[in-house]
This record gives C-alpha cells, structure tokens and sequence, in this order.
C-alpha cells in the first residue's frame, strides 16, 4: 500500500469515528447515559482496531501484575475522566468492604501530582493512586491512553524506570489507533461545543468527584478541566488539522 493510500485510510477511519461520535452526541442530548455511551464507543472501536492492526507483531509483555508504567502522566477526554468517575462511585461499597476509598486515595494524592511535567512524573515514580497491589483499580474503565501504551519487554520498561539509557519497543500500531479514536472524539466534541481538551487525567477525575455539578456544568459547555489541559499551545494547531481532514 502506498504512502498516499495508507493516509486516505487514515483519514477515512477518522472520519467515520468522528461522525459516529457527533451522531451519539446529537441523539444523547440529555441523556443521562450519554458520557458512558461515548466512552464505551471510544473504547471498542479502539479495541477492535487495535487488535486489526497489531496483527502478525509480537504479544503484548503488559499483564495485571505490572505497573511499571502506571507513574507515566495521561490525558483523557472529559467523556473518559466521568466514565471513570461513575465507575468509581458505582463500584464504591464494593472496595469499601476492603477497606479501600478511591475517591479518597485520588485526593490525598493531589498534591503530588502539581507542577510536575511528563518527565519529572515518570522518574518521580509517583505511582497512580488508582494502582492497588500491582493492578488498576478502574482498568474496565481505563482511558485510551492506558489502553494504547503497549510495550514488548518488560524487562526495558523497567530498565527505563530505573533511569538506565534503554528504548522500549512499544507498539506504535496500538499508539496510532489510540491517538485517532481520541482525536476523533475530540473533533466531535468541539463540534458540539463541548470542552474537547485533553486534561491531565488523575487531577480532573478527582474535581469530577469532588465536584457534584462537574459533569453538569460540561454538559451545559463549560470547559471544566481548561486548567488542567496538556498540550494547549498546540491546541490551535490541532483544531485547524480537525478541519482540514473534514474538508478533505
């Protein structure tokens, strides 16, 4: 397949992602399942997909057990930081009976996470409060960006943690399709005049807990997480790509 082939896939596949949202978006209007809708959309097309396009690479090395990465910073869509946050207060008493509070754990550990960039997070190993006994308290609910960071080796992963000058083989296939699932909700969303940022994820879900009217205050178009956006100066950029890949 050419270069020019391959790019007019891509496009197609963002495109047709992105309608799919904006049709979700407009027939969810005021529904209160829309923010579930959307997310559990984003993730099983990015699942699908991602298993299409891995095909004939090597397995996966990421395995409940391993957190090595779980120290990494992640942005997520508003839609994925309130899925998680009804998980978490649908599956409350549940971890309560063992003694585990995650609303709890997300705000205790607030501060830590401030003024730290995706470098200083990473070497910090200041690991994802989420994170209990080596596995994700939410992984059914997990944003794309978890989903979509692959590695081959685990060995490397660690080596790299450890400060030591290796490259981890991670799965580009997996990144790409992560990267245009959550483009193309991102691009729905800004259609519909929704906050479409991507927001430091650990520090908007714990506002989305603690903050009853977040969700409704969104829904209503208030961009509740621009503080906490990653990557705004190449926001504009990225808008004006969303257009000319519409246009296209």
């Amino acid at each position: 397949m050419s270069e020019q082939e391959t790019a007019e896939g891509l496009r197609a596949f963002f495109n047709a992602m992105r309608d799919n949202f904006s049709t979700i978006l407009a027939q969810g209007a005021g529904d209160p399942r829309l923010i579930d809708v959307l997310a559990a959309q984003a993730g099983d097309n990015y699942e699908k997909n991602a298993e299409i396009q891995s095909e004939g690479l090597p397995s996966p090395a990421c395995c409940k057990g391993c957190d090595t990465c779980c120290c990494l910073q992640v942005a997520a869509t508003a839609p994925e930081v309130f899925h998680a946050a009804h998980f978490i207060r649908l599956t409350a008493q549940a971890f309560a009976a063992h003694g585990v509070d995650l609303a709890k754990r997300l705000e205790q550990a607030r501060e830590s996470f401030i003024g730290k960039d995706q470098d200083k997070r990473f070497f910090s190993r200041t690991a994802c409060p989420l994170i209990i006994g080596g596995a994700c308290a939410i992984y059914a609910a997990r944003p794309l960006a978890c989903r979509g960071h692959v590695s081959f080796d685990v060995q490397a992963c660690i080596a790299a943690a450890e400060g030591r000058d290796v490259e981890v083989p991670a799965s580009q296939a997996h990144k790409t399709v992560r990267a245009l699932v959550q483009n193309a909700l991102q691009a729905s969303l800004r259609e519909a005049g929704l906050g479409w940022g991507a927001y430091e994820f650990l520090m908007a879900l714990d506002r989305a807990l603690q903050d009853p009217k977040c969700e409704e205050n969104w829904r209503r178009g208030g961009d509740v997480f621009a503080d906490l956006q990653l990557g705004l100066a190449d926001s504009g950029e990225l808008a004006a790509t969303f257009d000319a890949l519409k246009m296209g």
